[in-house]
This record gives C-alpha cells, structure tokens and sequence, in this order.
C-alpha cells in the first residue's frame, strides 16, 4: 500500500520573528528576521529563500541562522510563494526573480539593513539566489548558490545533435513539493509501467494534483525542455526560454558557485560554470569551490555514513557541518563587503583531491592538469595505447530489465555509496578496466567519453567512471549520459562526464561502464517522438559502438571541454 507523509509549516523559532513581506502584485511572503544586535544596529543581511519551509528540520535554517549570526550578519529566511507559510499559488521558478527584487527592496528599507545584501543557498535556494541577480536589485552585492544552477533540473541539449538524459527526480519533485503549500514524503513503485501511473495511483490517493506536474505534459517542447511560466494552473501556462541567457546578461555580482563532486544536480552547476567562465563580463566575478560531497551534503570521507555522521539525524554531526558548510561563503562575502580579507586575494578555485587534499588555482581545469586519454579496446580494457585493430563490441538492451541505478537515493549518493561490481556481470553492459596502478594517481581535470556508437533516433547512452579497489568492488568517480536526437552510424558523439578530481590510489584500477539505461534515476530510452512516462517496454535491442582503429572511442581527462570535442549540428533525418 503506498504510504504518504504529509510535513505543513513547523513553529517560528523563539529568536526570530516572523514578517509579511509584500510583492509587487499584493501577495505576502512569510519571511523569519534574526538581528545580530539591536533593531538600530545597521548591518548587512544574509537572505535565504527556499521552498522547504524556514522554520522545518530538512534545512535546519534556524541552526544556519545563528552561525551567520554569530558573524555578525543580519539573517531573513523567507518562504518561497505559495509554500507553507507564504501567500499564493506554488509555481516552480516562475515568480523568483521578481519576488526576490521585492525582498531585497523590502530589506534596503529596514533601519536594521544598512543596505548590503547578498544571498546563500543550496539546490533551489541557491537557485533563488542566481533568480534575483537576473532580478537585478542594485542592493544585491553577492551570491552563494550550492549545487545548483540556473536551469535547476532542466533538460539541456547540446550542439551535436545529442541532449542529457530526463532525471526521473524532476517529475518526483513536482508531484511531491508543488502540489500544496506543504510537502509529500512517498516512494513510487518504479517497476509500474507506464511510469506515470504510480504518479496517477499518488494523486488519486492524495485527491488534489500538481499543476506544475500536469503542466509537463501540456504542450511546450517535451515538457521538460522549458520553465512553468504565467497562470497558476496547466491549462493557462506557458514555456519560456531557459533563464541562463538571461543570467549571463545580468550586471555581474561575485559569485561563489560550490560544486559537489557526487551531486546529481552538478550537470546545471557546470552549465552555468563554464558559460560565465566565456563571458568577459562575468569571468572576473567568478569564483569556484569544488568539494567531495552529494546534494545532500554527505561528505566521501564519511562513505558509507555512520549514525554519529548523518547530519540530518545527529545534532552533533550537524554542529560539525555547520564550519565546513558555511565558512567558505562568510569569507566570501567579508572580503566583498569590505569587512575582512581582499577579494582579489582570495583563489579564484579551490578543489578538494577525493582521498586526497585540498588545492588552489586560478581557473579549473588547472593548468598544470595532465591530459590523459584511455582507449576502449577490443579486449574490453582501457588501455593509454590506441589499438590498431577496430572491432565492434555490442550490448543487448532490455526495457524491461533496465541497469540499476547506483544507489538507493540519486541525492544521497555518498550516504550508502553502493557498490556496483555487479553491473559487469550483466550482457547490457560494457565494462572496460585498466591496468592497477603502481602508485597514487591523481585525475584532474574534464571528464569527455567520445564514442562511435550505431543506434536509432532516442536511444541513450550512459558511462560510469570507476575505482576498482584491490580488494574487490566498484565504486562510482564520475558519470554521463546523451540521448540521441537522430540515428548514428559510427559517427562521434561525446558524453559529457563533468570534471573529476580524484586520487587514484596504489593498486587500484579504473573502469568504465557503457550502457543503455541508468534506472530509476534517468528515464528510459523510447522511440524519438514518444513520451517515456507513457511508455510501454518495448522488445530488447542491440546496441554497438566502434573500438580501436584510427578513429577509437576514447576517454579524455584534462583540460579539454566537452565543447572542444563535439562536432557542429548535423542535419538528421
């Protein structure tokens, strides 16, 4: 029987107070005030605004807000529109840029703000964070957006013909945080075909809907390629253009962009990352922290994570986060306000070794990272010499036995962190592996996967990144996926794996896993045209991808990006 648990807004901590903060239409957004001191003592404030509920346990704001209190910040976390305590209608990333001008306005005109204000958050309230820079309010002096991006959950699609593969965790977030004011705790039954159908049996259970969800399967191009915008319901809305553009055109503020290295929303911090990289105007303002975390911010060196580690559950465990998780943006934002440090002297990257150290550069990729390429070979290695023989290795793909994702959590993947040594053993799978290393060997750099594969219109490719540790087992490093908009036959496509900065230990091997599905965390693949929620599993297909030769599939890591390797659009049938 499907279990649901409802979570509505939870009581306003003692030490703040809560405030009714008026939009430019008349809706009122609650929002909780922490003063550093007295009403007359003037201060810059941190903003927050998330839709998870201010006052709840999930994001512990009232533990955030007394350590930047303790900094000597004002601190205002505000409910989103529509969510828990906040007025009107939950609309997801409609209404942000504009409600956070209206708040920070709203701050500038407190005697208590002495008119700075910068913003802080992760996954979608880092999201709100880079909305109201595309706002634009003068009184926005920095941001510190974590594990998000601008186009948060969004589909992208490349400039070769090929686009990421849907992330089932988009349609999930709708259907349990956009339906109401509160939030919904329920897991699907993902073995349910069509997919959607578990989303109707929640529905029907629950009696309301989510119009964010409905609205993905309204109209637009595929639902999932564009933002909800205008009207409160399905019926009444429309597709927008993704909003990077309309960041990158922005007036630049700093910005402090923290990347985890497990997180499953990377791919939208990348995104972002590497276009404000390009864009002169934005490029001096830009400054990176790459940590060994998932979205959840579970940290490698406590993988698998014991019970005194797991900050969502340990009081202490979150007293020992709080350094770690928020330091870095406090030191940000003194340098740029002038209270502490010098902007110009802080490391415009700094990165985290996993199981190794911390490292400062001025642009990521490093310039002193090495540029690697291992070969995929007939024999099923990963070999640093070309193969001169080119051979043909195929994978059968089965719909109705999809390769299991590697955790039990996409958000969590550093909590349990799976081993998936047994993914080898399936004939839908590929796995290459490398020779052990004779010393440590630190990967550092771009993570591009080139493939010739021969495969139809929609279908996917997906690619793991391993450390084989000597003792036995398989334990994820980096991972892509393409879907393809038109059919190839031994053409290049390239499979984005992100950046990695991963110490390979003595005696360890690399492997790489090549397939054709990555589930539930991705969607599976169907015939061009189709929608995959509605699906039916077809018959199982062969797939097949060219090794060796003078044009080899091969994995590159360095300093080379992705953009660099993919060829210009070709025109498909």
């Amino acid at each position: 029987m499907l279990t649901i648990k409802q979570t509505g807004a939870a009581g306003v901590p003692h030490d703040a107070t809560q405030v009714m903060i008026p939009m430019r239409d008349g809706i009122r957004l609650a929002a909780d005030v922490y003063l550093a001191g007295p009403p007359s003592s003037r201060q810059a404030v941190v903003l927050v605004r998330l839709p998870y509920d201010k006052n709840g346990t999930y994001c512990f704001m009232p533990q955030i807000s007394r350590y930047f209190l303790a900094h000597g910040y004002h601190v205002v976390v505000q409910d989103v529109r529509g969510k828990f305590r906040s007025e009107g209608t939950p609309e997801f990333a409609v209404h942000e840029a504009d409600d956070g001008y209206d708040t920070i306005q709203w701050l500038t005109e407190r005697p208590w703000c002495d008119g700075d204000v910068v913003m802080w958050g992760d996954s979608y309230y880092g999201y709100t964070a880079i909305a109201a820079v595309i706002g634009g309010h003068p009184a926005l002096r920095a941001i510190s957006p974590r594990l998000t991006g601008s186009q948060l959950s969004m589909t992208l699609a490349h400039d070769d013909g090929t686009r990421d593969v849907e992330q089932t965790a988009r349609k999930m977030y709708l259907a349990s945080h956009y339906v109401d004011a509160g939030r919904y705790e329920w897991g699907p039954d993902w073995s349910r075909r069509p997919l959607r159908a578990a989303f109707e049996d929640f529905f029907e259970r629950l009696g309301r809907r989510s119009a964010n969800f409905d609205a993905e399967f309204g109209g637009g191009p595929g639902g999932f390629e564009g933002r909800l915008d205008g009207g409160s319901g399905g019926g009444g809305s429309r597709f927008v253009p993704p909003p990077l553009k309309a960041l990158l055109e922005s007036r630049p503020v700093p910005a402090l962009y923290t990347i985890g290295w497990f997180d499953n929303c990377a791919v939208w911090s990348w995104h972002d990352v590497r276009a404000l990289a390009r864009t002169p105007a934005w490029a001096g303002h830009l400054h990176l922290r790459l940590e060994a975390i998932d979205h959840e911010n579970y940290w490698l060196g406590h993988a698998p994570v014991a019970p005194g580690d797991d900050h969502a559950a340990s009081p202490a465990a979150l007293d020992r986060l709080l350094p770690r998780y928020l330091d870095p943006a406090i030191e940000f934002f003194d340098a740029v306000l002038g209270r502490t440090g010098d902007l110009a002297a802080l490391p415009r990257v700094r990165y985290e070794v996993c199981h190794g150290e911390w490292h400062e550069s001025d642009t990521w990729p490093p310039r002193a990272a090495a540029d690697l390429e291992y070969h995929l070979s007939p024999d099923a290695s990963l070999t640093r010499a070309r193969p001169e023989r080119e051979d043909r290795l195929r994978w059968t793909h089965d719909p109705s036995d999809l390769v299991p994702s590697t955790g039990a959590n996409p958000f969590a993947a550093l909590f349990d962190r799976a081993d998936v040594s047994a993914a080898a053993g399936r004939t839908d799978v590929l796995r290459f592996t490398a020779s052990a290393t004779g010393e440590d060997a630190d990967l550092v750099g771009t993570v591009t996967l080139v493939l010739r594969p021969s495969a139809p219109a929609g279908a996917h490719l997906h690619a793991r990144l391993l450390d084989l540790p000597p003792g036995g087992g398989a334990f994820l490093v980096a991972k892509g996926q393409v879907r393809l908009d038109g059919p190839v036959s031994g053409e290049e496509v390239v499979v984005d794996l992100q950046s990695v900065a991963y110490r390979l230990r003595a005696g360890h091997r690399l492997a790489l896993d090549v397939m054709s599905s990555d589930f539930p965390d991705y969607i599976a693949e169907c015939p061009a045209g189709a929608d995959p929620w509605s699906a039916l599993p077809g018959a199982p297909v062969v797939r097949e991808i060219v090794v060796g030769g003078a044009r080899p599939s091969c994995l590159r890591i360095g300093s080379r990006q992705p953009d660099q390797l993919r060829p210009s659009l070709r025109a498909r049938p």
